[in-house]
C-alpha cells in the first residue's frame, strides 16, 4: 500500500537532500539578556580610572587655594566621575542652588560649575569678615553676594585649568551666574556631558561642587587620555634601554690610575716626613690599574698630555681577572 507523506515529513526530506539539519518540533531555547540602552556610551572602567588619576592633585590643590583665600580650613575630595545626559544633571539640581558658566577657550565651549547653597553663604560670611557658620535656612543670593562669589569661582577655574593643562590645554574663565531658565538652555537635554562631583567640607558644613563639561570637550579629553594611555602601555624594551643608556652616559663617575697589591714595609711608612721620597718598587713601564668608580676596567701606564697627566690604556681587564684580584 502506498504511503502518503505529511507536509512536515516532506520538509524534512527536502532539507536532508540539501544537507541541512532536520528541523525539530521544539525550537531551540534562546538565551535572552536584559539590555539597558541608557547605559550605552557610558565611561568604561579604564576611562574612569584615567580621569580619577588625572584629578588626584585637584582636591588638595583646591583645598589649599580656597583655604588660603577664605582663611579657613577646607577639605575636598572627588566622589563621582560619570558621563550623563544634561537632562539627568538638571534633575539632580536642588531647588535653590548656584550655577555659573565657565568659558573654555580656544574651543569656544561652555562648561558649568554648581555649588550647594549651604556652602556659599558661609563663604560669603568669611569674605565679609565673619566666622563662616552655617545659616538656619538657605536663601537665594543678592546681586552683591553674587559678585563676591565670582572670586571664589575664579579660584576654582584656576585650579581646574592647572589640572587639565598637561592633558588638554584650555583656558578656564568665569562667566556669569545662570538663572533657572538659563540653566535649562546651556546644553541640549540629551547631550552626553562629563560630570565630576566633589565634596567640600567647610567648618563641619558638607556640600557638593559639581563640574559639567559638554560632549565636545569631554570627547576631546577622552581621546587625549586614550592616546596617552597607549603611549604609556607600548614602550618597547629597546626604547627603555636606549633612554636608560642616555641617562647613564650623562652620569659622572670617579676614575683613577692606581697601583694595586704593592707591598711596602711598615718601617718605610713610619719614617715618612713632608718632602720624603718613597720608593715604590714598581717599574716605570709596568702597567697600572685604571679603575672607574673603584672597579678595575683597563690596564695602562701614566703619560703626559700637554699640561695634564693622562693614562695610556693598554688592555681591558676581564671580569674573571677582577674576581681573582679581589679574592687575592
Amino acid at each position: 500500500m502506498e504511503k502518503i507523506l505529511t507536509q512536515d515529513e516532506i520538509d524534512q526530506l527536502f532539507r536532508a537532500a540539501q544537507g541541512g539539519p532536520p528541523k525539530t518540533r521544539q525550537a531551540a531555547q534562546r538565551a535572552v539578556k536584559d539590555c539597558d540602552f541608557r547605559q550605552a556610551g557610558q565611561l568604561s572602567k579604564d576611562q574612569v580610572r584615567q580621569i580619577t588619576s588625572m584629578h588626584e592633585t585637584f582636591p588638595p590643590n583646591l583645598s589649599g587655594a580656597l583655604g588660603a583665600y577664605l582663611r579657613v580650613g577646607i577639605h575636598a575630595n572627588l566622589v563621582a566621575v560619570e558621563q550623563i545626559s544634561y537632562n539627568e544633571f538638571l534633575s539632580r539640581l536642588p531647588e535653590q542652588t548656584y550655577v555659573a558658566t565657565v568659558s573654555l577657550m580656544p574651543g569656544d565651549e561652555w562648561a558649568a560649575v554648581q555649588l550647594d547653597m549651604q556652602l556659599l553663604l558661609p563663604m560669603i560670611d568669611l569674605l565679609l569678615g565673619g566666622s563662616g557658620q552655617a545659616t538656619a535656612e538657605p536663601r537665594d543670593l543678592t546681586e552683591i553676594e553674587e559678585q563676591i562669589l565670582e572670586s571664589v569661582v575664579s579660584v576654582i577655574c584656576r585650579e581646574i585649568q592647572a589640572t587639565w593643562r598637561p592633558i588638554l590645554p584650555l583656558e578656564f574663565k568665569m562667566g556669569q551666574r545662570l538663572k533657572q531658565a538659563q540653566i535649562m538652555s546651556l546644553m541640549m537635554p540629551g547631550e552626553r556631558a562629563l560630570y565630576l562631583s566633589f565634596e567640600l567640607l567647610l567648618n563641619e558644613i558638607r556640600g557638593l561642587m559639581n563640574l559639567v563639561f559638554p560632549a565636545a570637550i569631554s570627547n576631546a579629553l577622552l581621546r587625549k587620555l586614550a592616546l596617552q594611555g597607549m603611549v604609556q602601555r607600548r614602550p618597547s624594551a629597546a626604547d627603555y634601554s636606549g633612554r636608560l643608556r642616555e641617562r647613564l652616559l650623562e652620569c659622572e663617575f670617579t676614575s683613577e690610575l692606581q697601583i694595586t697589591h704593592l707591598p711596602i714595609r711598615i718601617g718605610d711608612i713610619v719614617d715618612l716626613q713632608p718632602g720624603s721620597i718613597l720608593t715604590l718598587r714598581h717599574a716605570v713601564h709596568d702597567s697600572m690599574s685604571f679603575a672607574v668608580n673603584g672597579r678595575p676596567v683597563f690596564r695602562g701606564v701614566p703619560v703626559s698630555c700637554g699640561p695634564y697627566r693622562g693614562a695610556l690604556l693598554q688592555e681591558k681587564v676581564e671580569s674573571q681577572d677582577v674576581g681573582r684580584g679581589e679574592r687575592a
